[in-house]
């Protein structure tokens, strides 16, 4: 079943990437975004039940490795698992605006700032390695409220690597800056602005 669940995710001020060690310099915040007068809706997860993660250096129970699986519905299966389950609260709780699994994406309705633009996306890859090395790929909408049409669609991705992956809460960390790296390589890809620059020629 989808929802509506719009967010003002951009009104929140992250925490900044100090943490990170990252493929590009652009890092960005959805409130830097805000700033450049698009609002986000927030991501979707979009990653298949009990999907390999990957493994970190971290020991587990058995001082073995710690391996993670994406959560998206809790089965018997689940509950006899050794792996670490990793689900939409824990990225929330790392500082990832995410919205719950079947979220429509709607850009018409519900709540928004007072903006041109509205961003939304679906995270379709986590990768962990190391301890911790994280990899995110999102792909990515933009629509734009003058025209109500779509002007971009792509995907970006994102790296960090940190002491603390942050599903606890902990900041900063190395989830939310690959996060945050992600969509500052999103907003400095050419594609992205030569969208948002057509879009403000006049007609």
């Amino acid at each position: 079943m989808y929802r509506y669940l719009p967010l003002a995710i951009g009104a929140i001020a992250l925490g900044a990437c100090s943490s990170a060690t990252s493929q590009s310099s652009a890092s960005l915040t959805p409130a830097d975004v805000l700033d450049m007068g698009i609002d986000m809706f927030g991501v979707v997860p979009d990653i298949p039940h009990r999907q390999y993660l990957g493994e970190s250096g971290a020991l587990g129970v058995n001082q073995t490795p710690t391996v993670y699986r994406w959560l998206s519905e809790l089965t018997l299966l689940d509950r006899g698992s050794t792996d670490t389950q990793i689900a939409v609260q824990d990225l929330q709780r790392a500082g990832l605006p995410m919205l719950e699994e079947g979220t429509r994406l709607d850009f018409v309705g519900g709540m928004y700032e007072d903006v041109r633009y509205r961003l939304a996306g679906a995270l379709t890859r986590i990768s962990i390695s190391g301890h911790y090395d994280i990899r995110l790929t999102v792909d990515w909408q933009l629509y734009d409220t003058d025209t109500e049409s779509m002007v971009f669609a792509g995907s970006s991705n994102g790296f960090a690597r940190g002491q603390n992956l942050g599903l606890t809460g902990m900041q900063p960390n190395a989830m939310l800056d690959s996060f945050q790296d992600c969509l500052g390589n999103l907003l400095g890809a050419d594609a992205f602005a030569a969208a948002i620059a057509a879009e403000d020629v006049p007609g």
